[in-house]
């Protein structure tokens, strides 16, 4: 998945993060259950009496999940001395703080570290998990949102339509594989939700389906906010759009780069702000 590398930005070199950065709390967390959402999507519900600490940051927010090696079974918690452990970011779907369970969705798609584990969970199985991230704030006077990704975007999505106020206007764009991934989303605002079928296998055209989407919709009237989250090369094309062509506020404009063409590891924190 790739177009260019990004440049890393200095890091602590034992702990992987930007200096001064604060390290995310840690949970040991054990797989509850594991139930398919949709043919590439599973859930795998989390528990762990460490999780009583665990705090929900609020809708489209970010964990890093921790997995072991190939060949291990079990992954110690990590050391600052130590090596860095194989990690990846999703969004947290759901949090029961009093069951002290965490749903996470996994987008399966073939060989990776998290999509080869969440192919094959099991219940028992235990990872380490790192977080909260912070989370998308949701402005409850905007009139509107556009809400536009792929799959890898629908637990952010879904969890920032179900945080809408009733009195709010969405309008949501979702590219996938086939019909056979849509699935019910829920939530108090009057939504329209699109679901787009890929109509060229090719994973260089992936994004198309959402750009022309966004391309020919006409944005309502009022500050309005626009939400964009998929694979890095068609959110800059998307995030280029809506700013040069349609002038929109860049303040109103949310976008994330969850994976890049190409790349086994994306890195955290692309926003396309070198589109």
């Amino acid at each position: 998945m790739s177009s260019a590398e990004a440049t890393p930005s200095p890091t602590n070199e034992r702990s992987g993060l930007p200096p001064g950065k604060p390290r995310k709390p840690r949970y040991r967390v054990t797989v509850q259950k594991v139930e398919p959402v949709s043919p590439h999507m599973v859930c795998v519900t989390f528990v762990g009496d460490e999780l009583a600490s665990f705090g929900w940051s609020g809708p489209a927010s970010h964990i890093k999940l921790m997995f072991p090696k190939p060949g291990e079974t079990e992954l110690a918690m990590p050391d600052l001395d130590g090596p860095r452990p194989t990690m990846r970011t999703y969004t947290p779907r759901r949090f029961d703080a009093a069951a002290r369970e965490l749903d996470v969705e996994f987008f399966v798609h073939g060989d990776g570290p998290a999509s080869t584990w969440a192919s094959r969970a099991t219940a028992g199985q235990n990872l380490i998990l790192a977080g909260p991230g912070r989370s998308y704030a949701i402005d409850a006077h905007a009139p509107w949102f556009i809400l536009a990704g792929d799959e890898t975007a629908i637990p952010a999505i879904a969890t920032i339509l179900e945080d809408l106020p009733p009195s709010t206007e969405a309008h949501v764009f979702i590219e996938v594989l086939d019909a056979t991934e849509e699935r019910p989303l829920m939530t108090l605002a009057k939504a329209s939700i699109h679901w787009l079928t890929k109509q060229d296998p090719d994973a260089a055209a992936t994004g198309n389906e959402l750009e022309a989407a966004i391309r020919h919709i006409g944005f309502p009237e009022g500050a309005g906010r626009i939400y964009v989250a998929c694979e890095a090369g068609a959110m800059r094309r998307i995030r280029k759009h809506i700013l040069q062509e349609r002038n929109f506020d860049r303040s109103r404009l949310v976008t994330r780069g969850y994976w890049k063409l190409g790349s086994t590891d994306h890195p955290d924190g692309d926003y396309g702000d070198d589109a």
